[in-house]
């Protein structure tokens, strides 16, 4: 068992079973040919996908109800629970026990992407993979999507066992990505028509299990994303990086697989992303979590490191929170305690879930979309057009700082809610990959005493190559008797400025414990997304505060390194 299951969400066991591969009719649209990316009839349905599950291509209303049928939650091929799903599509109602309703346009505005790409990728389904602590893949909303050959059980690799447990988020985070759309069911995931590959690692947390989960496993190669809706403390354990960058280099056909993390839910402890080397290196899509009022959640932890946010909710009985599959018979369709919808008699769905947990899977999902409808991104420019497109929410929020490049960047936000229609319309107009990584590394012995009364301790570090950065890495080796009163920031040669830790508390109670406390000596590496697209030439200031007194410290020695191209 890993000794990183410490930082892990609470075990809770859910193992996934088998489920049959859908064949397509042979009377239906050829999903390879090029009329199965149109939508006939305005219906936000491609036509390739009516006539697989038997919609009428020209007839965008079979019910004769007044709604489109790919907006529609009545009928055999409605989705029960479409209208509580703000998220996807917001309509100013009211989704939960909360009695607060949803803002109209506040959603991922995917409906047009819908008139193309659902995942079904004309016969080859996108794949998205579930890492978490099992999936119940017999739920009626997810079987006909659950990958069970590129799925990986831990504890029996080559044998799937039935479900036995009720506990539910790997359910709730697969039924985000990839609930059936069009089943006459309960809800619709944001990517309905992918296929999900789980994996119950946390439950089996080794790393010759995860070489096989991220990396190596059968089928690896054709998975795009992994989600890893996990819980986070301090770490600075590299093994994790290194599968990605394995699996970033080789997976893909070369174009490499993403993998996308929640920044945490610590908002609260002064938690930050950056505390963490599994979150704050350059393979990881970090994403913080915001609200139906597109503000940033209040257990969000923040970071520098943060590229994008995604939706999520406060309690479910005070914000509208996002509606999911779960284990059948365990969610309360009244009473005090409600979790789901009156009409849901099976008990098999729910509107609790929430936390930067659920804000992951609408990345991963949204990042599945881009690459159906632009299958030859590689990982980076699926990470410079997530920078580049991205929705700039809560603007008046002073964490915003704009780079030389034009990009707004904050430690809440990333660059701000993703935005896979800017991203499709990107990519598709006439967009050239990223040209090979370059990488710029530079050392330095400061020795400089840290003034005890919050007052600036800055050096300089002078870059004479020019590359356009995508990511900036500074590890900083600082002797100090309480490491977490410590903030850094970061200016860039263009001025740009950002925080790459404030005061914190990585051990979950108190920082000021004797196992943690001088955690930066030797060196702790903190990264930035924001100043991608500006220019690595010139000279780079590192400002280091003591925000606390009665306590002393030393910078020691610095390095940065930037990569780019």
């Amino acid at each position: 068992m890993s000794t990183y299951k410490s930082f892990l969400y609470s075990s809770f066991l859910v193992i996934f079973l088998s489920s049959c591969e859908t064949s397509f009719p042979t009377d239906t649209i050829d999903p390879t040919s090029s009329s199965a990316i149109v939508d006939s009839d305005g219906d936000f349905i491609p036509d390739s996908i009516e006539a697989y599950i038997g919609l009428d291509i020209d007839n965008s209303d079979v019910n004769n109800n007044g709604i489109l049928d790919g907006l529609d939650s009545e009928g055999i091929y409605g989705d029960k629970f479409f209208d509580e799903q703000w998220y996807i599509y917001s309509q100013s109602s009211i989704t939960n026990s909360s009695e607060v309703s949803s803002i109209r346009g506040n959603d991922l505005r995917i409906l047009n992407i819908y008139k193309r790409y659902m995942g079904l990728n004309r016969g080859d389904n996108i794949i998205i993979q579930v890492v978490d602590e099992g999936i119940y893949a017999k739920h009626e909303d997810l079987s006909d999507n659950i990958d069970i050959g590129r799925s990986y059980d831990g504890l029996e690799p080559s044998s799937i066992s039935q479900p036995l447990s009720t506990q539910d988020h790997g359910t709730k985070v697969a039924g985000v990505i990839g609930a059936r759309a069009f089943n006459g069911k309960g809800v619709r995931g944001v990517i309905p028509f992918a296929k999900i590959a789980s994996s119950n690692w946390l439950l089996y947390g080794t790393y010759e299990i995860l070489d096989k989960v991220w990396y190596s496993g059968y089928g690896s190669n054709d998975i795009s994303v992994s989600n890893n809706s996990w819980g986070f403390e301090f770490s600075t354990d590299t093994m994790f990086e290194e599968y990605m960058q394995k699996g970033s280099s080789e997976l893909r056909d070369g174009k490499g697989r993403l993998y996308v993390f929640p920044s945490g839910n610590k908002r609260v402890d002064n938690g930050n992303a950056n505390l963490q080397y599994l979150l704050n290196n350059r393979f990881a899509i970090v994403v913080s979590s915001i609200n139906y009022n597109n503000k940033v959640s209040s257990y969000s932890s923040k970071g520098s490191n943060i590229l994008t946010c995604a939706y999520s909710g406060e309690s479910k009985n005070s914000t509208p929170t996002i509606g999911t599959t779960t284990i059948p018979h365990t969610s309360l369709n009244s009473g005090d305690n409600q979790t789901t919808w009156y009409d849901d008699t099976s008990r098999s769905y729910t509107y609790d879930f929430d936390g930067t947990s659920a804000s992951a899977p609408m990345v991963s999902a949204s990042i599945g979309l881009v690459l159906e409808a632009c299958p030859s991104l590689g990982w980076r420019d699926i990470r410079y057009l997530i920078a580049s497109t991205a929705k700039k929410v809560d603007s008046s929020n002073n964490s915003w700082v704009k780079n030389s490049a034009g990009l707004s960047h904050s430690i809440d936000y990333g660059f701000g809610l993703i935005n896979p229609n800017a991203m499709i319309e990107k990519c598709q107009n006439s967009y050239q990959n990223l040209p090979e990584v370059k990488a710029i590394e530079i050392n330095k012995n400061i020795s400089l005493p840290i003034s005890d009364n919050n007052k600036s301790n800055s050096f300089t570090l002078n870059i004479i190559k020019d590359i356009k950065i995508e990511w900036v890495e500074l590890t900083i080796d600082i002797d100090h008797q309480y490491a977490s009163d410590i903030k850094i920031d970061l200016i860039s040669p263009s001025g740009t400025k950002t925080n790459l830790i404030d005061i914190n508390d990585i051990s979950g109670n108190s920082y000021k414990n004797a196992t943690t406390a001088n955690w930066m000596s030797g060196g702790f590496r903190f990264s930035t997304a924001s100043m991608i697209e500006e220019s690595s030439k010139g000279e780079w200031k590192v400002e280091v505060y003591d925000t606390t007194s009665g306590d002393v410290g030393n910078i020691k020695s610095a390095k940065l390194l930037i990569y780019g191209h």
